[in-house]
């Protein structure tokens, strides 16, 4: 080798040792940043294969591990939002034994019939049956209306996620163009293509996604099911119908649980729309034949009414119309015959709602009718997904186990997907993140490359001066 090429080789190692220092120094500064992904340099070989040179920095970044990362974030966040969502209605619903939620008024409901039917004399016991009545009539308004909140709260939190999610779309095919202008290899492309990520780790969340370089260094997103959401420029922004709980991306529908549809079926936005178009439908269907079987169910046990006179459970006050079943939970009441303006027609509780007069004291047939109205196996709507048929005291209990079980799944199996999204993100963070000991490390050796290319000049230097001190 020349002295010369030496030289050559000796500056050359001395610069690529200043980037190295530069690039751990910046690593060690951002070591805590969110989203900053360890640089390292791109080093190639001088001209004609002498000395070194920097080519510029990379990203040490894994896609294949990034794409399984965001796979589980999205799986994860799917059953949160179900979980969630269902956080303040399951609380109302109340535990197995509750003796405040449905099944307990109902079993209330049953315990002072039986006191009233061994003494139907007694005013007291009329009213405490009346009252235990009026309980479960009021806790099934109650939760009615719970529901239908979760599912106005569930309606507005896709929309914010709507817009959330077109913002991130924006940003997202801006970072894209211009690192599709800018040279690649640079710091700025660097901290271009960190942002990029953050802004995909974010749509993870909301949607299940995948995502593809272009020739040009940009990128394009799409949903699992291959809708576009970016295409270099151009953005196909989400929009969601309330009216039938659609999702569009541009003209395209993107409805989760829509086999027709190129949409998605993990993400946030996914779980909420399974919650607002699935789940709180069914659960709203399920508190209505509740509603419809104590009302029909009371309604034939008393024997003073005729066709089109509502018994002790009303709607509303009216008898049970089967052409208005929807929504009859939030409308169930006590019939006020039974009321009085002074408490003066209690007896009804005894004799029937449309009985002129009291009858025997000792009389309690009708009682022991409504008592029987709760094992009378009724035909169940199919939408309530609990079997076609079942009597009263089986379906209430059915009923709130079946909804508890919606949220308590969820949640099961939101905690079971966090702990392998967790794996994976802290393998991704320990091949892309910055280990302090392993950059000071980095450090060590620099300074060694830097002592052996300064001897090497030196060096170099000195038979330099030896050569012209002998001519």
């Amino acid at each position: 080798m020349s002295i010369t090429s030496a030289f050559v080789s000796s500056r050359s190692g001395l610069t690529a040792t200043a980037a190295r220092s530069e690039v751990t120094a910046n690593n060690i500064a951002n070591a805590d940043r969110a989203g900053y992904a360890r640089r390292g340099l791109l080093l190639t070989s001088g001209p004609n294969g002498s000395g070194v040179q920097v080519a510029g920095l990379r990203r040490d970044v894994d896609g294949a591990m990034d794409r399984m990362h965001r796979q589980e974030v999205s799986r994860t966040s799917t059953q949160d939002a179900v979980a969630d969502g269902l956080k303040v209605y399951a609380a109302l619903l109340g535990a197995p034994g509750d003796p405040l939620s449905i099944p307990g008024r109902i079993t209330a409901l049953q315990s002072r019939l039986d006191e009233l039917s061994n003494d139907p004399a007694q005013p007291a016991l009329q009213r405490a049956a009346l009252d235990a009545a009026a309980a479960v009539a009021t806790e099934l308004n109650s939760t009615s209306a719970t529901l239908t909140e979760t599912a106005a709260n569930t309606s507005a939190g896709i929309k914010n996620d709507v817009e959330v999610l077109n913002r991130l779309l924006s940003e997202t095919s801006e970072l894209s163009q211009k690192i599709a202008l800018g040279a690649d290899g640079t710091r700025d492309s660097a901290m271009l293509e960190d942002s990029l990520a953050q802004r995909l780790d974010q749509i993870s969340e909301i949607v299940d996604l995948r995502t593809l370089r272009n020739a040009d260094g940009s990128i394009s997103v799409y949903t699992a099911g291959g809708a576009p959401l970016v295409e270099g420029r151009i953005i196909h922004p989400v929009t969601f119908s309330e009216g039938d709980g659609k999702l569009f991306a541009g003209a395209a529908e993107i409805t989760p649980d829509n086999p027709t549809a190129r949409g998605f079926e993990e993400g946030r936005l996914a779980g909420r729309i399974h919650l607002l178009n699935d789940i709180l439908p069914r659960m709203q269907v399920q508190l209505d034949e509740a509603a419809r079987m104590l009302v029909v169910s009371f309604t034939d046990a008393d024997t003073t009414l005729t066709p089109g006179e509502p018994g002790l459970f009303t709607d509303s006050g009216a008898a049970f119309d089967p052409m208005a079943a929807s929504g009859l939970a939030a409308r169930i009441a006590i019939n006020e015959a039974v009321r009085g303006p002074d408490g003066d027609t209690l007896w009804r509780m005894r004799d029937g709602m449309e009985a002129p007069v009291p009858g025997p004291e000792s009389d309690s047939q009708l009682v022991e009718r409504m008592i029987s109205a709760f094992n009378v196996v009724q035909t169940l709507s199919p939408e309530a997904g609990l079997g076609a048929q079942a009597r009263l005291t089986d379906f209430i209990p059915a009923m709130t186990a079946d909804q508890q079980v919606a949220r308590s799944s969820a949640q099961g199996r939101a905690e079971a997907l966090r702990a392998g999204a967790q794996a994976l993100e802290t393998a991704r963070l320990g091949f892309q993140g910055v280990n302090i000991d392993d950059e000071l490390q980095q450090l060590a050796s620099i300074e060694q490359s830097y002592a052996a290319n300064a001897v090497m000049m030196r060096t170099l230097g000195e038979m330099l001066d030896t050569l012209l001190n002998a001519v």
